[in-house]
């Protein structure tokens, strides 16, 4: 009969085991009996494959065999689900050419399962078992390591930090094989202290296709009984590290976030006051020059109040609204308002649009603010270099996008940082810089389908290119309003609830120039005396939201809803606070017309005869 048939007919399990401790040998039985077949076994060194071996009885007990040549005998658990709480009855014998062969069979056949040997061997094994387990749903990497370094055991954790899909793949390799050769002798003296006492160790574990990982590692013995397995519980302080800036980040955007809607209403209460008191003077300027200034006054009180808006939008990451936009039109803008600026930073700027530049998809304002903060970067890029320099600006179309690409003669940017530099708060400026410029910008030009990036150009300087998706076919950009005086319709009887003094007086002079008849309450109790009148009727009622400490202006509404005559369809809310979640919520409940600030004549025109006609 063939050997190897011969071999696996046989009821008990069967191996053999070379000199140089490979398994030779495994028999059919022997792989259920182990629950370990054949291919996971054969030619694998016999410590890596029983690593739980090392440093027990069994070792003592194989090398006695091979160094004396008589048999012996031992019991242990088996490995099998099936034989659970059962134990393996294990004959070594030394065979031809020095090799050990092991013959084992079951043993917990013999017992009663009333019997107290098998009640401590199914003890034995729940306790394994639970170990076991405890062992591989740790959180954190964990490795059985030999004196001399040799992987015994790792839990998933540990050979996900090796990079290894497997535990098993671990077994049987050297740890230092993933550190670099200066830790070699730390960790040697590391694993022989750690007999002793347990030790600290800072460690870079390296492997190919990922950063190095700073680690720090407590070894100490696994067993106070035998001193030649070290347990290596690690902690991945780079992992750690990075999310503990993500917390950071996320912890500085949400006081980002509280801050932009605690200053909003600040901000665009006396911005309202300045655009409507400029586009008043601009409607009645005697000269063309005061009319000029007027109008820049308003021009960027407007894009003022914008850009509070988009810090607004920034910090709860709201999609923004898109039409088409005449790049070249914002450029423009941008540059003849950065004029001073670029002339003391000896910068040039240059625009290179082709005739043929059709319309992108976006917010003009918005844009605005994306290419003022490139153009900025650019002109402080210039004046860092000490000489004068030269700012590119210029488009091209490409499948479906119009790409601006904005470049200066700068020094550009150091590499190591091109993938930070939008990032929030990440900035180069120190104390003068905020970190906030690109960041938002990103924000923009991804909400409208975009792209933003950055890279070095070639002899030096930097590109900023916006790319932008192309507007639709035939449509053109929402037409600018007029310039001039457009009086109301009719004239309206208008109740301003406003606290601050300037707002209410800029409410007051822009509703009187539309000719309306206008009356004024600074607050809340005012407003209440002014509507409990006799004869009282307002064809409508401007309400700031924010009226005092005591009062808003939704109490305001609530009440003159409340009364059932249906004066609460002529409240317009006003506000300069459009990120509270509060604030948004009970807007939305009361149904009624926003008038948010700063705003324009032609928006408070219309927003009045709008709620006066309903």
């Amino acid at each position: 009969m063939d050997a190897r048939v011969l071999l696996d007919s046989l009821d008990a399990g069967v191996a053999a085991i070379a000199p140089d401790w490979t398994v030779a040998e495994w028999s059919f039985a022997a792989a259920r009996i182990t629950g370990l077949p054949a291919d996971r076994v054969l030619g694998q060194n016999f410590w890596v494959a029983f690593p739980t071996a090392r440093g027990a009885h069994v070792e003592r007990i194989l090398h006695d065999v091979l160094q004396d040549g008589i048999a012996r005998s031992f019991v242990s658990p088996g490995r099998a689900p099936e034989l659970a709480g059962k134990a393996l009855e294990t004959r070594v014998s030394r065979g031809p050419r020095s090799h050990l062969i092991l013959e084992f069979r079951e043993a917990r056949s013999e017992l009663s399962p009333e019997s107290r040997a098998a009640q401590i061997l199914t003890a034995f094994e729940t306790e394994r078992r639970l170990y076991r387990q405890l062992f591989e749903s740790l959180p954190s990497p964990v490795l059985i390591l030999t004196l001399d370094g040799q992987i015994l055991e790792a839990n998933r954790e540990g050979s996900a930090l090796l990079g290894l899909p497997d535990p098993r793949a671990a077994r049987g390799q050297a740890l230092s094989a993933w550190l670099p050769a200066m830790q070699h002798q730390s960790l040697a003296a590391a694993l022989r202290d750690a007999i002793r006492r347990p030790q600290r160790l800072a460690l870079a574990i390296d492997f190919a296709g990922e950063p190095a990982r700073e680690v720090v590692a407590m070894l100490t013995r696994v067993d106070p009984d035998q001193a030649d397995k070290v347990l290596f519980l690690a902690l991945d302080v780079s992992r750690e590290a990075l999310l503990q800036q993500k917390l950071l980040r996320a912890d500085r955007m949400a006081q980002l976030g509280q801050l932009v809607s605690g200053v909003a209403h600040e901000l665009n209460n006396p911005l309202s006051a300045i655009a409507g008191f400029a586009e008043i003077l601009a409607a009645d300027a005697a000269t063309p020059e005061l009319r000029e200034s007027a109008e820049i006054i308003h021009l960027e009180a407007m894009r003022a109040g914008q850009v509070v808006q988009t810090l607004l939008d920034f910090a709860r990451h709201r999609l923004q609204t898109r039409q088409p936009v005449d790049l070249q039109d914002v450029v423009e803008r941008v540059v003849a308002l950065q004029r001073s600026g670029l002339r003391k930073a000896q910068a040039k700027a240059v625009l290179q649009f082709p005739e043929d530049l059709p319309e992108v998809m976006g917010d003009p304002q918005e844009l605005q603010q994306v290419l003022l903060n490139a153009v900025l970067n650019a002109q402080q890029a210039v004046a860092s270099a000490g000489r004068p320099g030269t700012i590119t600006i210029g488009a091209r179309l490409t499948d479906g996008h119009v790409t601006l690409l904005v470049e200066d003669t700068g020094p550009g940017v150091a590499p190591e940082i091109l993938d930070r530099i939008f990032e929030p708060f990440f900035t180069t400026k120190g104390p003068d810089g905020t970190g906030l410029g690109l960041a938002i910008s990103l924000g923009i030009v991804k909400a409208m389908g975009g792209r933003l990036y950055m890279h070095n150009i070639e002899g030096g300087g930097a590109r900023l290119g916006i790319e932008l998706p192309v507007g639709a076919p035939g449509a053109g950009p929402t037409p600018e309003p007029q310039a001039g005086f457009h009086p109301a319709a009719r004239s309206l009887s208008v109740l301003v609830v406003e606290d601050e003094n300037s707002v209410r007086r800029g409410f007051t002079l822009m509703a009187k120039r539309l000719g309306h008849l206008v009356t004024v309450a600074s607050s809340y109790a005012e407003a209440r005396d002014l509507l409990d009148a006799p004869n009282a009727r307002y064809d409508a009622v401007v309400v700031d939201v924010h009226l005092d400490e005591a009062h808003t202006g939704f109490e305001l509404f609530e009440q003159l809803l409340q009364e059932g005559r249906g004066r609460e369809l002529r409240v317009v809310f006003t506000t300069g606070d459009s990120l509270s979640a509060q604030t948004r919520d009970a807007l939305q409940r009361s149904e009624r017309p926003v008038l948010r600030k700063p705003f324009k004549l032609d928006e408070l025109r219309e927003i009045l005869e709008r709620v006066a006609g309903g």
